[in-house]
């Protein structure tokens, strides 16, 4: 809304499964959901896929178009998943949490495992990872001093 002025009315679910069943049964009228809850409606028909949050397109969805591409110059946002350790764990035991994890999630069972629930793998450094938790925390920051969002 802060990118596209676009009137829309924010509605708290404590989880998706209500918001998906609100977006089906017509009580909310557009929603962001993730991929795994969206894939199947948009398959079946029930469900129009209007973009994808990504930077890019979708292997899932090819012939979606980004947020970008449909013209919210700037918009990314993505759900991520990654492993973290207590401050202080040795490096070394990082690094070979950081190697194995890297490997097992390489191998083609585990890609495909992945993948069937909507999620691309992407390995990196420990030192990457904490980049970018600290470019979202200073991206989200942003947007929640702006809006003035809070949590309840």
């Amino acid at each position: 809304m802060s990118m596209t002025g676009a009137p829309m009315t924010h509605v708290p679910y404590k989880g998706s499964n209500q918001a998906m069943q609100d977006l089906l049964g017509g009580q909310v009228k557009v929603s962001f959901v993730g991929m795994p809850n969206a894939l199947p409606n948009v398959k079946s028909g029930k469900l129009v896929a209007l973009a994808v949050t990504s930077a890019q397109r979708s292997d899932d969805l090819p012939n979606v178009p980004t947020l970008q591409e449909a013209g919210v110059k700037g918009y990314e946002a993505t759900i991520w998943l990654g492993l973290v350790a207590p401050k202080g764990t040795p490096r070394d035991v990082v690094m070979k949490i950081n190697r194995e994890t890297t490997k097992a999630l390489s191998t083609p069972d585990a890609r495909k495992l992945i993948s069937s629930a909507g999620v691309d793998v992407a390995t990196s450094t420990p030192e990457a990872f904490g980049a970018l938790m600290q470019s979202e925390l200073d991206r989200w920051g942003k947007v929640v001093r702006q809006t003035g969002a809070t949590v309840n």
